[in-house]
């Protein structure tokens, strides 16, 4: 590589501070996977890591959200970073949206907005954590105890993923702006 090349691989990675500037890097590198497939890179040459990347991807947001919400819901205890448990994630952000919309004054098409955003999100999640529910399984060839984590004939359907994440990215990345716009206050200086 010579250093013309060089400057363009020059990452100022500490300046990503924020769950949201986390969740963007993985979502563009997805971006860029899919658009490869779209032009014929083959799938079989980077399903698993496309699919982490989406699963890694929706824990970040889900965490991002839950943070932020969290400071104008009392649904739950604090959450606790080191759980990459999407059933537990969903759980967490899903109590503190129905925390919100059943102690505030929001507009019942809203309400119906999120509720629908939360059944996708939760379909999403539900295909995700049947294939790796620890954040492992797309890492890994191997489990802990060095078995293998999908059987040899296990084939998943990348697309059907890739629809269901690209479907919810509305919903995880503006439910909160949409909450402030009703007038739902607290987060709105919180440093994501």
């Amino acid at each position: 590589m010579d250093k013309k090349s060089e400057v363009k691989f020059k990452a100022e990675i500490g300046q990503v501070r924020t769950w949201w500037n986390y969740y963007l890097h993985y979502k563009t590198a997805l971006d860029f996977i899919v658009e490869g497939v779209e032009n014929n890179l083959p799938i079989n040459t980077i399903s698993l890591p496309a699919a982490f990347l989406i699963r890694h991807s929706l824990e970040l947001i889900l965490k991002a959200n839950i943070l932020k919400l969290e400071t104008v819901s009392s649904a739950r205890k604090k959450l606790k970073l080191d759980t990459h448990n999407l059933k537990v994630l969903y759980k967490i952000f899903s109590d503190h949206l129905l925390f919100i919309l059943n102690h505030k004054a929001i507009d019942a098409k809203l309400i119906e907005r999120i509720k629908e955003g939360l059944i996708k999100t939760e379909k999403l999640k539900n295909i995700l954590h049947e294939l790796d529910e620890g954040s492992f399984n797309f890492r890994y060839p191997v489990d802990k105890e060095n078995k293998n984590n999908f059987k040899e004939d296990k084939v998943i359907q990348v697309a059907e993923i890739v629809k269901a994440f690209y479907e919810v990215q509305d919903f995880l990345v503006f439910v909160d702006a949409a909450l402030y716009e009703q007038g739902v206050f607290g987060f709105e200086d919180y440093v994501y």
